[in-house]
């Protein structure tokens, strides 16, 4: 039986119902008649959508594999690169799809730290410390899900080149990665490095749920087979909507730039008036999110609850990241609402 997703439950009830959403981490969607207008029934949309990320990344072709948005990149992935019986290495804490999409898959998982006062900073010796002889593949986000922490193309080359040995892969979600790193890919640094995407996050077009896996052509090839068992053929729509996105991107990144002024200052404002109550590790300047945590180290799920219940502000709680006593917080809403937002949370948690 599959496990339940305690994080993906909370967000499909709550995010966009609240009236003051901190929660929603992706910038804001954009209409699809905004953005322009794409076939429904192209199948060869498709292989124009693989290519398109392939130009993009600067792989093969023949290394794209169009998975249904970033959820189906990580099952497909998963199926593909380890399979059941074997173990997967993952980090904590950690976006909790990561853990639990293996467990669906009768993958044994594990866990590494990443740690508060190391900034979350991505360390390969506690890696590989942390393998086991079944280990088949380490898993990671970068920037990391959910403190925006970010490793950089040395530290993931030297982990890749020490994994290699062992027979194990790094699979790397960049999900977030086009904030700060446009047009690149860990999938360059190493042969067993895998890497995925979609244009949901960084660029606003989640409802195309156009998604993708980066990695060799046989795994490439495998990845297909396991599309046919989740649903037979993708619907050719998200391709073709995948396809305009990528012509796009110059387009949505300078709506994202607009859309995203005054807020991270807005936020750091908020954040050095409850310095007292809480603390946080300052994400990337390009970052839509942030981590922070309770310096009284209270369980905080039952006081974001009530501030739903009571107050109608959002953030995501981080029991489902691994650590009760953070929350993490966007700032993707509108300014107005995000400055009425973050008053309202901090009478929610009751901060000094």
């Amino acid at each position: 039986m599959f496990p339940a997703i305690g994080y993906l439950d909370f967000a499909q009830r709550w995010f966009g119902q609240v009236r003051y959403d901190l929660a929603s981490s992706g910038l804001r969607a954009i209409p699809a008649a905004e953005l322009g207008t794409a076939p429904a029934d192209d199948y060869a949309s498709r292989g124009r959508f693989a290519s398109a990320v392939a130009r993009r990344y600067g792989v093969a072709t023949g290394e794209v594999a169009p998975c249904l948005g970033g959820s189906g990149a990580l099952f497909t992935a998963f199926a593909t690169l380890v399979g059941r019986g074997g173990r997967v290495l993952v980090e904590a804490p950690g976006y909790e799809p990561m853990w639990r999409v293996p467990e669906a898959l009768g993958i044994a998982v594990d866990r590494f730290e990443r740690r508060w006062d190391d900034g979350y900073a991505l360390d390969p010796g506690r890696i590989l410390a942390a393998l086991s002889s079944d280990t088949r593949l380490v898993a990671i986000t970068n920037p990391h899900n959910p403190t925006a922490a970010r490793a950089d193309d040395d530290t993931l080359r030297a982990l890749a080149r020490a994994l290699a040995p062992r027979g194990v892969g790094l699979f790397v979600d960049e999900a977030y990665l086009e904030l700060v790193r446009p047009e690149h890919t860990a999938r360059r640094l190493g042969a067993n490095v895998v890497t995925c995407s979609s244009t949901t996050k960084c660029w606003g077009v989640p409802w195309a749920r156009a998604g993708w896996l980066l990695l060799p052509e046989p795994e490439a090839r495998e990845a297909r087979r396991i599309e046919q068992h989740i649903c037979g053929t993708a619907p050719p729509g998200s391709w073709a909507w995948g396809e305009v996105a990528l012509g796009s991107v110059e387009d949505l990144v300078a709506r994202r730039q607009r859309r995203q002024i005054g807020k991270r200052k807005l936020v750091e404002r908020w954040v050095e008036r409850h310095a007292k109550s809480l603390e946080w590790h300052a994400p990337h300047a390009d970052s839509l999110y942030g981590w922070l945590r309770d310096r009284r180290r209270r369980d905080l799920l039952p006081l974001i609850e009530q501030g739903i219940a009571e107050r109608g502000v959002i953030v995501s709680p981080g029991a489902f990241f691994g650590d009760e006593t953070a929350f993490r917080m966007s700032w993707t809403s509108d300014l107005e609402t995000l400055a009425m937002g973050l008053e309202e949370l901090a009478k929610a948690l009751a901060l000094d």
